[in-house]
């Protein structure tokens, strides 16, 4: 994180915490304001959630189409602060066992594969190819670069139980 965004977060929580010690306070002196005031601030917070799930969507409806692409190139097309694509794509990353699509985080970023990517490499994978002989076949379709990025990819189907046969 950088020092402005932990800046920022900073500042969010400290307003959170002293709008609850303002709306407290009336509550003591006048119930009926204070319960208005929390009923305000929870829809207010309650809209912000719903905005922050439907970027979540919203985004991965774009990123859908591409078969591979980073987090700078998303931050580019979207035209939103890299570190907001980095937050979107770690909270879907987290929850990710039973997509179809992949993110991987390497090298200090985040990587996005699609479903039809990953059936290339499961595909690959179970005819008995080396990483090396994946990333010569990937390479012809998608933009994966390295060794590296194989294995990641590799690793995080591994560590999910997606590269079973059966599938």
């Amino acid at each position: 994180m950088t020092l402005l965004s932990k800046y920022l977060k900073y500042i969010k929580t400290s307003i959170y915490f002293i709008t609850l010690g303002i709306i407290l306070i009336i509550y003591m002196f006048n119930q009926l304001i204070g319960i208005f005031l929390a009923s305000l601030v929870f829809v207010v917070y309650l809209a912000s959630f719903l905005i922050s799930l439907s970027s979540k969507r919203s985004l991965l409806r774009i990123i859908r189409d591409y078969s591979y692409i980073s987090d700078k190139e998303i931050s580019k097309k979207l035209e939103r602060p890299l570190e907001d694509i980095r937050n979107i794509l770690f909270l879907l990353s987290k929850n990710q066992k039973n997509k179809k699509w992949l993110i991987v985080f390497l090298n200090q970023r985040y990587i996005f594969l699609n479903e039809g990517a990953i059936k290339s490499y499961k595909q690959l994978f179970h005819m008995g190819y080396n990483e090396k002989k994946i990333l010569e076949h990937l390479q012809r379709n998608t933009r994966i670069k390295s060794r590296a990025e194989v294995k990641a990819i590799e690793l995080a189907l591994t560590t999910q139980n997606r590269l079973t046969n059966d599938e």
